[in-house]
């Protein structure tokens, strides 16, 4: 039931209105922006964006409360479900359990239209969970790991510092390898444009990255039409050389005043050299030069969460200084119940193996 004068309202983004999620919320994530949902059009994946108005019953007049576009992923049998990454963004913090009862209703019956078996919720700002709990199923957490699924913990890093402040927080190991990359020449070029003409090498860098690090990668069209979709606006790459071969890139995209550090990747040759500190270090000034208040170094592994095969990674990014970031535990809207339980069944006996 709805407070008195408060009423709700779900419309369908399909093109043309006049919305902008980074002056919505100023910490938008950019799993929301219009750039990520081209991304995953571009990989064949329906989106749909929507914004939820609240309408004064006396003035009649209206607010975008919430907004977000979610992203449709194939199950087994021609089944489907929906993932809403980093999102529902609500507008303030502290959202009523009215507007999250209609947020289910909704997102149900759109779920139930699109033949999808649940929809995964991801909420920004954080809600605590004891109000999520009274609203929407909370996922298990061994369906966590997918690489579909944004993580729950990331590291960033407070740009809001000098050059000098920045080197003096990181771990003196991190320091030193900076220092040895510029003794032995290695040469950093930040590019802004003409992307596409890196696509090649980034690839089998990251492959030869996959390989060394023993992780699996998306397919190639994936990071393909990211490259074909990068802009001066929203993306820098850090790109390291010695002697003019290129050995680390770095992808960054950068959004509502953070650069978030998507993708690196780093040939074999050379790495005496240390040029993955310096290509990440420079990107770090290129942030901070931008005027970015964060630089976001990505998903780390933490207690209780399921990303324990990050550890090492998690270490190379904490000694770059920074904090710890929390996002909101994964929570389902479920359309349908037997197939759901399915779903958590299959998951659960690959957690397994």
């Amino acid at each position: 039931m709805n407070p008195a004068g408060r009423q709700f309202e779900l419309k369908e983004l399909t093109g043309g209105e006049d919305f902008d999620l980074a002056t919505f919320h100023i910490e938008a994530p950019f799993t929301q922006a219009d750039f990520y949902a081209d991304w995953q059009r571009g990989l064949g994946r329906e989106v749909k964006k929507y914004i939820i108005n609240n309408i004064n019953e006396t003035t009649k007049e209206s607010e975008i409360v919430a907004y977000f576009q979610m992203i449709k992923y194939p199950l087994l049998l021609g089944k489907s479900y929906f993932y809403i990454p980093y999102g529902p963004v609500f507008k303030n913090s502290n959202t009523k359990e009215d507007l999250l009862v209609f947020i289910k209703q909704e997102i149900k019956k759109i779920s139930m239209a699109e033949n999808a078996v649940f929809t995964r919720l991801d909420f920004t700002p954080v809600i605590a969970n004891e109000i999520l709990n009274k609203v929407f199923t909370k996922s298990p957490l061994y369906t966590y790991h997918s690489s579909f699924f944004q993580p729950r913990t990331e590291w960033f890093l407070n740009l809001e510092k000098s050059e000098t402040e920045l080197l003096a927080d990181m771990h003196k190991n991190h320091r030193y390898s900076i220092r040895v990359a510029e003794k032995e020449k290695v040469n950093v070029e930040i590019v802004t444009e003409n992307f596409k003409k890196y696509f090649e090498t980034f690839y089998e860098l990251m492959a030869g990255t996959a390989e060394r690090n023993n992780f699996k990668l998306h397919p190639k069209n994936y990071y393909q039409n990211i490259f074909q979709n990068l802009s001066k606006i929203n993306a820098h790459l850090a790109i390291a050389k010695y002697n003019e071969k290129i050995l680390v890139i770095d992808l960054v995209i950068i959004y509502g005043g953070v650069a978030n550090y998507v993708f690196s990747g780093s040939g074999n040759e050379e790495r005496d050299k240390m040029p993955t500190y310096l290509a990440l270090w420079k990107s770090i000034l290129q942030a901070k030069a931008l005027g970015c208040k964060y630089y976001n170094f990505g998903g780390i592994s933490a207690e209780n969460r399921p990303e324990k095969s990050w550890e090492g990674l998690t270490a190379f990014k904490k000694k770059w200084g920074g904090q710890e970031i929390s996002h909101s535990d994964f929570f389902d809207l479920v359309a349908n119940p037997f197939l759901y339980h399915l779903y958590n069944l299959r998951k659960l006996l690959k957690s397994f193996i």
